[in-house]
């Protein structure tokens, strides 16, 4: 079984916001990289608070102004920036998807329509390749599976996971 839906639904998005927190730098240099920080800021604001609207968060992954994660990942020339960008529209994408079934909407925008498990999967490979320490991402998710599990709707304490987070980093 796939570890990933052991996770309840906060989890799951703070286990992709997380692991993509620990690879953006690696765009710093990147045209649309204060675009994909705010995107994960308002990612991490929606887990928080749930006080984002699905659409509003869905303007950060695509957007008529072409000032988009999804824009500035087709700009971008340099492969390995391209597979960071890429966890991060992989992020955001499921993190809107799961905004979306909060707000039991119905009709979702195409790419938020198409998000499955293949899109975790893509966020994985893409990860695994730009992050060297990759036993980080298994013991998240340990971590995750512990302590918010998939029966469960308790909120995810994001002050205790950035602890672990930074002393799994310093291990």
């Amino acid at each position: 079984m796939n570890r990933f839906d052991n996770l309840n639904a906060d989890a799951k998005v703070v286990y992709l916001l997380s692991l993509s927190e620990l690879i953006i730098d690696k765009i710093s240099q990147s045209e649309g990289y204060e675009i994909a920080v705010e995107s994960l800021q308002k990612g991490w604001e929606w887990v928080k608070s749930k006080n984002i609207e699905a659409y509003s968060l869905y303007l950060y992954l695509e957007n008529m102004d072409e000032t988009d994660v999804m824009t500035y990942m087709q700009l971008e020339d340099d492969s390995d920036r391209e597979k960071v960008w890429i966890c991060i529209g992989n992020a955001l994408a499921y993190t809107i998807w799961e905004a979306y079934q909060y707000e039991k909407e119905k009709y979702l925008p195409q790419t938020i329509e198409s998000v499955d498990y293949e899109t975790v999967e893509s966020f994985k490979i893409n990860f695994e390749k730009v992050y060297e320490s990759n036993h980080l991402a298994d013991r998240l998710i340990d971590y995750l599976e512990k302590n918010y599990p998939n029966d469960s709707d308790k909120k995810v304490d994001i002050d205790s996971l950035k602890t672990f987070i930074n002393n799994s980093i310093e291990k």
